[in-house]
Formats: C-alpha cells, structure tokens, sequence
C-alpha cells in the first residue's frame, strides 16, 4: 500500500564529526507538532516550515556566549522549509557553524538541516 504520510524525527543521534547536534521540533507551520516528550511526528507530504531549537553541547561554546544562549534561548530558533515526500522520514539536527560560535544574539551559529532520510511506509 502506497505510503500517505511523511514523519520528522529529533531521535536519532547525528554525527557530532559532522558538527551536528541534537535538536527540538517546536512547530510545523506554525502549530504544535504534538506533545514535547515526543521525537517523531507525522506530517503530511507537501511543503512545511519547522520551527527548530538546537541542543548543542555547552562545551562547544564560551562562558559569555553560554550566557548569552540561556538568556536568549526563545529567540535562538531557526526555521527550515522542507518538502515532505510520503513515505520518507526526515532526521532532524542543529548544524554548529564553527567559524560563527561567536553570532549567538542573531542565532547565526548554527542552522537546522535535514542530516538523513529513510524510506520508511508511514499510514
């Protein structure tokens, strides 16, 4: 049977040698995806804009941008337009952008992306 939805994940861990972290799933076009305890979510296929807030490891960052991200940390979302195929789970992560760890006040260290797709039937 033909596949009629699509699902976005935060489950999967992403590979940090790739300077990708873990990320949350705050909104699918505008509306709560489902409850905050879940990492996967069914989508229709088509196009959506996700809301994304990145996990990144503290470590990664200095004292002073540390504080900077807690303060700000509602403001430091990014979003991402995909266009959902059925049948596909999409793996979402935050993407650390080394050479900007500096640009925490206009969220331009880091930016969500799409890091794996798997051919998964969804109904």
């Amino acid at each position: 049977p033909e596949s009629s939805c699509a699902r976005l994940t935060t489950f999967h861990a992403p590979p940090r040698s790739r300077d990708l972290y873990p990320a949350r799933l705050l909104a699918v076009d505008g509306e709560l995806p489902g409850p905050s305890s879940q990492d996967s979510f069914r989508i229709e296929p088509g196009r959506h804009v996700l809301t994304v807030a990145e996990i990144i490891d503290e470590r990664e960052f200095s004292p002073v941008a540390n504080t900077q991200r807690s303060r700000h940390g509602r403001q430091l979302v990014r979003t991402l337009e995909i266009d959902a195929r059925p049948g596909v789970t999409y793996l979402l992560s935050a993407r650390l952008l080394r050479d900007r760890r500096g640009s925490i006040l206009d969220a331009g260290y880091w930016q969500p992306v799409v890091w794996k797709e798997r051919a998964e039937p969804c109904r």
